[in-house]
């Protein structure tokens, strides 16, 4: 056997430095990709809450052009229940002139006691 072939022969596998230097790297990548993955649910989770409160602030906006609009300055808060949630809405409303109104509504979530949403704008008085 000539020198060139006993190299060959102990250069076959893998050091232990190089199988700890790949085993790092695997495992950095699958925790980065758990956490991103992690997050990515969490953040799809917080768009579909605002999406369904900013809905509701959309319906109570609606309902104070329609049918329900404000009679006085001031306050109102109300329940409503959508996608198995419970929210609250809070209104409150300021007469700028004869035929405008400032509101400002907030949605908040009644389990988590969050405010999720927040609307503000004017409306035409009727």
């Amino acid at each position: 056997m000539g020198l060139s072939q006993q190299k060959l022969i102990v250069n076959k596998g893998f050091s232990l430095l190089e199988v700890a230097v790949a085993l790092l790297i695997l495992s950095t990548s699958v925790i980065a990709i758990y956490q991103f993955i992690s997050s990515t649910q969490l953040s799809s989770y917080s768009i579909e809450e605002r999406v369904i409160a900013r809905e509701l602030a959309n319906n109570r906006i609606a309902l104070m052009q329609t049918i329900d609009p404000p009679l006085t300055s001031g306050k109102r808060t109300g329940l409503l229940v959508m996608y198995g949630d419970e929210w609250i809405w809070e209104e409150e409303t300021h007469f700028i002139s004869r035929d405008l109104t400032e509101f400002s509504i907030s949605i908040i979530n009644k389990s988590k006691q969050k405010k999720v949403f927040t609307r503000e704008g004017y409306i035409e008085r009727k």
